[in-house]
């Protein structure tokens, strides 16, 4: 009797990190089957010669909570491979919808400031979570593991108070009952945006929460088994914020977003991981999100942050237009270059890695396209002037309408990016759906096979597999995250030869609707819960993804 699915003739990376070893992979319905040499015949088979076969990768932090309406199939992260997702990270979700008109629209724009444009409510088919989750169910191309929000939780239970004022006793227990609710109904946890966390979710309404509010939802996610999730890692470091009291009361698992290096402090890397290491001693489960990449920033000559504050940049910025003929002085040129060295006046940026990480992104004159996409750095090889001279020449020839973009805007410093995504205390997460002319981390697992693992051999490609699979797998408790007979059958097949991000190349405008559908080569096949979801390069219209703890995860006794 034939199988529905064998995967023949791979390496086999089980997502354990033991080595991998030749052979196939068998499954039927859901799961799989059988993994050997010599397996019978399936229905369907892919030979996966010369390929890797490993489980689905999870990818541990998204805001795909409305793109999963807008692309079911699991874009842009299915066609890296990714079989589970993260949502409602941050306190942010579309679920639960508030009923006041008023607190609605406080939920709406304050999504589209911490996602993008394009969160509509018009388009939600849902009032409660356990009913979005009832909409997604058979209707999504992965595997969606939902946290409660915070934010949507309180405007729906405490009207336009959720940003006014903490809640009073009644209101707690209504947003009890209403967490309640969606941990039954299938959330992986809870999670908030707490006050002091980044400025983009400054004045929403999970900052106006008491802390004691936060622990008493978050403990009662733990009572499912379930996570505690919450932004501006950051504050662990600093106990005036408040952050390290606060988790220090929390029984759960903790997953803190933004576990990233800023400009100026990049002694916060090697911190956190000490931080996180000595908490575990504690019986503290913390891990931190990191995203594999430099972030980068990009800047016109209306807000060139790399020159904000100096003080001979402040006395001539503006107006903008009489700014060709201040700029074409080559002594004021050498003044606001020593000025950026020494750091005088009060600067925006307070660290400068080179001219090598600021780059022409778009020029608008034909005749210097050729340079566009290159450093300032290469530039001035090309034409032999020194580094400052080559970019101010090269924006006044564009008539100063060129963009540029700084490498490095966080996670500056690749060699301690480099020991947090090996650490054990960091989550690989893509933060896909949000800030979508800016944050292009989609292709995060291809990333780190590709770049860290392939190029820079960083690790070798089972423990490097492991990362995006069983390790996230065991800090989520998912039934996931391992080629194991019996268990479900998420997997993806790549050649880890050719494996790439795609955006490392040439960064995209924005995450559009073509963003969102290219597929990076070096990706063969992904299955989820036994279906094939995507093959060489398109995705099929098949839904199989799961939508609730008590399919995702492992029972908690």
């Amino acid at each position: 009797m034939a199988f529905d699915l064998v995967i023949r003739n791979g390496l086999i990376v089980d997502g354990t990190g033991s080595p991998g070893f030749e052979g196939a992979v068998a499954v039927e319905g859901e799961r799989i089957a059988a993994i050997g040499k010599n397996l019978g015949p399936g229905k369907k088979e892919i030979d996966a010669r010369g390929r890797t076969i490993a489980p689905g990768f999870i990818d541990s932090h998204t805001h795909m909570d409305y793109f999963l309406v807008l692309y079911p199939h699991g874009n842009p992260v299915v066609n890296f491979g990714v079989t589970t997702i993260v949502i409602g990270d941050c306190g942010a979700s579309c679920a639960p919808v508030p009923s006041q008109s008023e607190p609605l629209d406080v939920l709406v724009n304050y999504l589209r400031r911490v996602l993008d444009k394009y969160v509509d409510a018009k388009d939600w088919k849902w009032k409660t979570f356990p009913e979005y989750l009832g909409y997604l169910r058979g209707r999504v191309g992965i595997n969606v593991a939902a946290l409660m929000p915070h934010s949507p939780v309180r405007l729906t239970v405490m009207g336009e108070a959720a940003y006014q004022r903490e809640a009073d006793p009644e209101e707690m227990q209504a947003m009890k009952t209403m967490v309640r609710e969606g941990l039954e109904a299938g959330a992986i946890g809870f999670s908030s945006s707490p006050r002091g966390g980044p400025a983009v979710h400054a004045g929403t309404p999970s900052t106006f929460a008491s802390q004691d509010e936060i622990i008493e939802l978050a403990n009662l996610a733990a009572e499912y088994g379930g996570c505690f999730q919450f932004n501006g890692f950051g504050n662990l470091l600093k106990p005036e914020s408040g952050f390290p009291a606060m988790v220090e009361k929390i029984h759960g698992r903790m997953i803190g977003n933004e576990f990233r290096v800023r400009p100026g402090e990049k002694d916060d890397g090697p911190r956190a991981i000490s931080y996180m290491e000595e908490a575990k001693k504690r019986g503290k489960d913390i891990n931190g999100v990191v995203i594999p990449y430099q972030h980068i920033r990009r800047f016109t000559i209306e807000d060139c942050f790399i020159l904000e504050g100096l003080p001979t940049w402040e006395a001539i910025k503006k107006p903008v237009e009489g700014l060709s003929r201040e700029l074409a002085d080559r002594s004021l040129r050498k003044k606001l270059e020593q000025e950026r060295i020494t750091g005088a006046g009060k600067p925006a940026f307070p660290e400068w890695l080179g001219w090598g990480r600021v780059a022409f992104d778009r020029v608008e004159k034909a005749e210097l396209k050729s340079i566009e996409g290159k450093n300032v750095e290469e530039i001035a090889r090309l034409s032999g002037k020194s580094p400052v001279d080559a970019f101010f020449d090269t924006w006044l020839e564009d008539d100063l309408r060129s963009r540029c973009i700084y490498q490095g805007f966080a996670n500056g410093h690749p060699d301690i990016l480099a020991n947090m995504i090996k650490s054990q205390q960091g989550l690989i997460g893509t933060d896909v759906g949000a800030h979508l002319d800016r944050f292009f981390w989609h292709g995060a697992p291809a990333r780190v096979l590709g770049y860290w693992c392939r190029e820079k051999k960083l690790f070798p490609l089972e423990e490097a597999v492991w990362k995006l699979t069983g390790f996230p797998a065991a800090k989520l408790k998912l039934n996931r995250g391992l080629l194991k007979t019996g268990w479900p059958a998420d997997i993806t097949v790549f050649d880890p030869d050719k494996i790439q991000d795609l955006v490392s190349e040439r960064l995209p405008e924005k995450v559009d609707a073509n963003e969102v559908r290219r597929h990076p080569q070096g990706i063969q096949a992904v299955v989820v819960n036994g279906k094939v979801v995507v093959e060489d390069g398109s995705c099929m219209d098949v839904f199989p993804g799961k939508v609730t703890r008590q399919e995702l995860c492992i029972p908690i006794p």
